[in-house]
């Protein structure tokens, strides 16, 4: 699983191994969370591994809340995608197939009696 984030001010959405599958470390995670201040609300999925914080900006921002989450080895920036890079990766491998399509039906492989 690859770590993942997405921001807009007040709430970042992330991705994680770390609660991929662990509804025991998504406890841990949320209780921990919880007790930051500044944090307003939080929500994990441990079958989709990510995790959905609303937070106060006056009170903590987003690089310190990231670094809250790197510090606490809950999630790793420098490894995460963004949601633009997630939809260009998708975007490649749909093309990809087109290209496919496309080619062996220009080759003879459809559409010929």
């Amino acid at each position: 699983m690859d770590y993942y984030y997405n921001y807009e001010p007040g709430r970042l959405r992330i991705r994680t191994p770390y609660l991929h599958n662990n509804p025991q470390n998504a406890a841990a995670f949320e209780k921990n969370l919880r007790e930051l201040r500044g944090i307003l609300t939080v929500e994990t999925n441990p079958l989709t591994g990510s995790a959905l914080l609303h937070f106060d900006e006056k009170i903590i921002s987003r690089d310190q809340l990231i670094g809250f989450l790197e510090k606490n080895r809950y999630f790793i920036l420098s490894e995460a995608k963004t949601s633009d890079e997630v939809i260009e990766q998708a975007t490649e491998k749909v093309l990809d197939v087109v290209e496919k399509v496309v080619v062996d039906s220009v080759d003879g492989g459809i559409g010929e009696d």
